[in-house]
């Protein structure tokens, strides 16, 4: 199986190792493309060298767009997703921005320097069909020996 190499997104470094509501991973941003798309998820090495996903570390970044020159730090820590503007670049009509998102941990991950973070595209996906809505509260008037 022949994978592409993900071009419009670069992890740039891990930043602040092991150290709490610091550590972040950078990633830069090459092309315009919708986040939506994107999940980061941790890896380690396997014997031979190739890294291998951690089971159940992925953070889908959610809804949103960036654009060329934008900054992503994702930020292992929990927080608010915040958008700020950039410096502006010499030659551009658009402000490169910074965008900082969370993974939510109550941990750090990266004191470990054998765990890394990869980006993966998503490229395909596949579920059962959406059940219907159906009302979830008590369907009779009935206060079950409670009292009222």
């Amino acid at each position: 199986m022949i994978i592409p190499l993900i071009q419009d997104l670069q992890i740039a470094e891990v930043q602040f190792h092991g150290i709490p509501n610091q550590e972040r991973i950078a990633i830069y941003v090459h092309k315009y493309c919708s986040l939506a798309e994107y999940c980061l998820m941790l890896s380690m090495p396997s014997v031979e060298g190739v890294p291998l996903p951690v089971k159940d570390q992925m953070l889908w970044f959610g809804t949103g767009f960036v654009n060329p020159g934008d900054w992503i730090f994702v930020y292992t820590a929990a927080g608010h997703t915040t958008i700020l503007p950039g410096q502006i670049s010499a030659g551009t009509t658009l402000q490169p921005r910074i965008i900082s998102l969370h993974w939510g941990k109550d941990h750090t991950i990266f004191q470990n320097r054998a765990l890394n973070p990869m980006l993966v595209k998503i490229g395909a996906v596949a579920g059962p069909p959406q059940p219907m809505p159906a009302y979830q509260g008590n369907l009779s008037n009935k206060s079950h020996g409670l009292l009222s």
